[in-house]
């Protein structure tokens, strides 16, 4: 079973995490965190470990408590979303769900991400299991519970802690370099391929599906 990331790997919010972002740091008066101009500015805030991502600024507890924010106000901000899933996506997701099916483990709320795939994938289309922020578990304990119960093999993320997750949990660590991460702090986190755009990412899926399964070596930048 292959295991997605939702948030910058099958869905764009990047405008509206950049816009939750900022009202966080300002509703929270944490002026010692990095003012963002853009979506484009999010590399500089997601790197690494995402929980430790913001300790060059503030205490960890601090930064908790800011990331639970930021959760709160971006679903509370998908309702005005226009878009669901990436539209390159949709087919190889309906293909997965129709063959070996799909799991979704995301740091967003289970109810927020259900809708916005609903916007786009029909109900046979949509993923065999959704684990969310809303059960407990660290995103590797999820990983590694799928490992075990279903056979999950690869998770694909878009930031260095995905990869961390996917590593701890004994999974293969496919990161998308189009989504919140620049692709220097992906290769830091060492994944076992970086995909440089929903293509790649379509093809990948599609390879999958029919068993020819790709080489390991990243693909071409854009």
């Amino acid at each position: 079973m292959l295991v997605f990331d939702f948030d910058g790997v099958l869905h764009d919010s990047r405008a509206r995490a950049w816009r939750c972002y900022q009202d966080a740091r300002q509703e929270m008066e944490l002026w010692d965190l990095p003012d963002l101009a853009g979506p484009g500015d999010l590399p500089v805030v997601y790197q690494g470990v995402l929980s430790a991502s913001l300790t060059r600024w503030v205490d960890f507890d601090i930064a908790e408590r800011f990331w639970k924010r930021h959760a709160e106000l971006s679903a509370r901000a998908a309702a005005g979303e226009p878009h669901g899933v990436i539209p390159e996506l949709a087919g190889p997701l309906a293909d997965l769900a129709a063959g070996p099916g799909y799991a979704v483990v995301t740091g967003s709320h289970h109810t927020t991400v259900r809708t916005l795939l609903a916007r786009t994938l029909t109900p046979e289309a949509m993923p065999r299991i959704l684990l969310s922020r809303d059960e407990p578990g660290s995103k590797a304990d999820k990983l590694r519970d799928l490992r075990d119960r279903y056979g999950a093999t690869a998770y694909v993320g878009d930031t260095g802690s995905d990869v961390h997750h996917a590593h701890a949990a004994g999974l293969t660590a496919i990161a998308v370099a189009y989504g919140y991460a620049s692709r220097d702090d992906l290769t830091a986190a060492a994944p076992d391929r970086i995909l440089a755009n929903p293509a790649d990412l379509a093809a990948y899926c599609q390879a999958r599906i029919t068993g020819r399964h790709p080489a390991p070596a990243p693909s071409r930048t854009t």
